[in-house]
């Protein structure tokens, strides 16, 4: 008895200490009615690229961060994002 007990805790133990796992924010950027291709984006100092089509996937842990994208002609737009255990979907329609 004294031995189920001891590899209770222990699993409980180690369920408590494990660090929680990256969410994926993904989704389609579009800028001026067409997708924003190849455009430079980050996440809480995580980079990525949108692709041909404007789609683009970062990996996070769950909270608020800010989306932040370079637009064609120079300039950036940050637009918040709240991300969620689950994969998270975050379409953008820019002008």
């Amino acid at each position: 008895m004294k031995h189920r007990w001891t590899l209770f805790l222990l699993a409980a133990s180690l369920l408590w200490a494990t660090p929680s796992w990256a969410s994926e924010i993904f989704g389609k950027i579009s800028y001026k009615g067409a997708p924003l291709k190849n455009a430079d984006l980050s996440v809480n100092e995580k980079a990525s690229k949108t692709n041909e089509l404007g789609f683009y996937s970062v990996n996070v842990d769950p909270g608020s961060y800010v989306l932040k994208i370079k637009l064609p002609d120079g300039t950036s737009r940050d637009e918040k994002i709240d991300v969620f255990p689950q994969p998270t979907e975050k379409n953008l329609k820019l002008e």
